[in-house]
């Protein structure tokens, strides 16, 4: 049973190479930020103001991918690599105080965000010549903005009910 147990303990490890993973597509998030970036700054004379919007927007994009990739890896990392003293030596900062029910709607909270942010994208590009696509990115995002808010109600509700 003690070796089951040790067994059982080390197999968070395997969660490990997930993390390390998700931190190689935030570089690569980086890197087609900076090259997105590199392409608006040598066309800044000639780009036309709605074009410098969606690439700005494109940028936006990048950010609170990363961050909610960053934000996911980091917080999986306390909660499964960490061991529990290790845990308790990092002390009381914002790591302690998420856990998985908030982390959640974080998540969700940025994929409301990012998909309200493509609909204006879409809305920027071609909105007006593709109304069909149009409508399903507004019917899309108002799904995710359902849910979020859902995901939100119940697990507030779950607080007050413990």
């Amino acid at each position: 049973m003690r070796r089951f147990n040790f067994m059982l303990n080390g197999s968070r490890l395997m969660m490990f190479p997930f993390y390390v993973c998700i931190l190689v597509c935030v570089a690569l998030l980086m890197v087609k930020f900076a090259m997105q970036l590199y392409l608006l700054c040598t066309n800044i004379i000639e780009i036309h103001y709605m074009d410098l919007i969606t690439g700005v927007l494109t940028l936006v994009d990048f950010v609170l991918v990363a961050q909610m990739l960053i934000l996911v890896a980091v917080c999986g990392y306390v909660q499964f690599i960490q061991t529990q003293e290790q845990r308790e030596a990092i002390g009381d900062n914002w790591l302690s105080k998420i856990n998985f029910a908030s982390l959640k709607l974080i998540v969700i909270n940025s994929l409301v965000t990012i998909a309200g942010v493509e609909v204006l994208k879409a809305f920027l590009e071609d909105g007006i010549t593709n109304e069909i696509e149009m409508k399903w990115s507004v019917v899309v995002f108002l799904a995710f903005s359902m849910a979020a808010l859902i995901y939100a109600v119940t697990e507030r509700m779950a607080e007050h009910k413990s």
